[in-house]
């Protein structure tokens, strides 16, 4: 059961990651009159200027018209009709704005060329493994070195691209970069050098997460933040291996995941690492997974584990997101869970545990139903 609870955790965490991503294309509650919200009130943010956002809401920052018209709507000051027709007249150029980029490359054609990338990857990956060990040191460092310097230019190439599908690609070569950075280096560390694996390790972590904090300072794109994110994870955790010492204590991974988690969620909270709602979704997610990395070993970390899940559905109720209900939910039900069946199986029986887990989260449910309707009413709070 110690063993499962990660990869049970890390399911029913990208579930909720899903609800993330819908929650932030569909936007808040805001603008919702009488259950319907004008399609035009919420409009994408302008490139190259991310703004603010709770997990989709639009709040104070660029574009700020957007939320205006929403809560004008709100209020009866103006119709849905007459944000519809404020939103097209910014939308369509005629305030100033530029009309929106037209889309040349189908959605289709563009999965499909992205299919074909990854089974040319995966072919030429192969390939390299089977002939790895014949290659010469020089060339085992030129191909990871060459390839890694291709995918940066290819990036660089497509940046001023207004294609939308051209700038996605962009992107997708930027992160893939990265880990050309990775493999380059960890050739670097094993062939031409004498160091350990943990010191090499650390190098690949310093590395790409320098290279990934300068595409992502360049272009503030969802993936740029994710391989930041990744990177600064692996720098972090190659750190406190490679710390003198026979063997570092678990808990110490957990809770530096934890500390880490929280960090990037207060960034993207405070709109400094946009998009602000990726960041905040990636950091609370890290804060719930990360005590499941030493639970198994260390019983202690369970407090902190459902203490954040806790936290989180606290902290749903005031500003009105429904996904940190969930993912606060979804944490606590897997915590619980492990809970009981780990340490009362044996004098219970499963059936028995299997109650006591239901009534839990009903008993959380009802919780959250109250602390729902005691803000009832209350005006969301928003990031600064």
């Amino acid at each position: 059961m110690r063993a499962s609870l990660i990869p049970i955790l890390i399911i029913v965490v990208a579930v909720v990651a899903g609800f993330f991503v819908w929650q932030r294309r569909h936007g808040g509650e805001a603008g919702r009159v009488g259950g319907k919200r004008p399609a035009a009130v919420v409009a994408p943010e302008p490139r190259g200027d991310p703004g603010r956002f709770i997990l989709g809401a639009p709040v104070p920052g660029p574009g700020r018209w957007t939320a205006d018209l929403s809560r004008w709507v709100s209020a009866g000051l103006i119709s849905a009709d007459q944000a519809a027709a404020i939103a097209h007249f910014e939308e369509s150029g005629i305030g100033g704005r530029s009309a929106p980029i037209e889309r040349r490359v189908s959605l289709l054609a563009e999965a499909l060329g992205y299919v074909g990338m990854v089974l040319a990857l995966a072919g030429a990956a192969a390939g390299l493994a089977q002939g790895w060990e014949d290659l010469p040191v020089w060339a085992r460092l030129v191909i990871p070195a060459a390839v890694t310097g291709l995918l940066l230019l290819g990036g660089v190439f497509l940046r001023h691209q207004d294609e939308p599908a051209f700038r996605r690609l962009m992107s997708v070569l930027w992160v893939l970069t990265v880990g050309g950075l990775a493999w380059t280096l960890a050739v670097i560390g094993a062939e031409f050098t004498d160091w350990d694996a943990e010191p090499i390790a650390l190098m690949v972590g310093g590395g790409c997460t320098l290279l990934a904090g300068t595409l992502y300072l360049i272009r503030r794109h969802g993936l740029q933040q994710v391989a930041l994110l990744a990177s600064g994870h692996a720098l972090v955790v190659s750190g406190l291996v490679a710390l003198p010492g026979q063997r570092h204590p678990g808990w110490w991974f957990a809770v530096a995941v934890w500390v880490l988690g929280a960090a990037w969620a207060a960034l993207g909270w405070k709109g400094l690492l946009p998009p602000g709602w990726l960041a905040v979704a990636l950091g609370f997610m890290g804060m719930v997974i990360a005590p499941a990395i030493g639970v198994g070993e260390y019983d202690w970390l369970l407090a902190p584990a459902l203490l954040t899940a806790a936290g989180l559905v606290a902290l749903s109720v005031p500003t009105h997101q429904t996904p940190l209900l969930a993912l606060g939910m979804v944490g606590a039900f897997g915590y619980i869970t492990w809970a009981v069946t780990n340490y009362f199986q044996d004098s219970l029986g499963a059936p028995v545990a299997l109650v006591v887990v239901g009534a839990v989260f009903l008993a959380m449910a009802v919780l959250a139903g109250g602390l729902a309707q005691r803000n009832k009413g209350k005006p969301a709070r928003s990031p600064e």
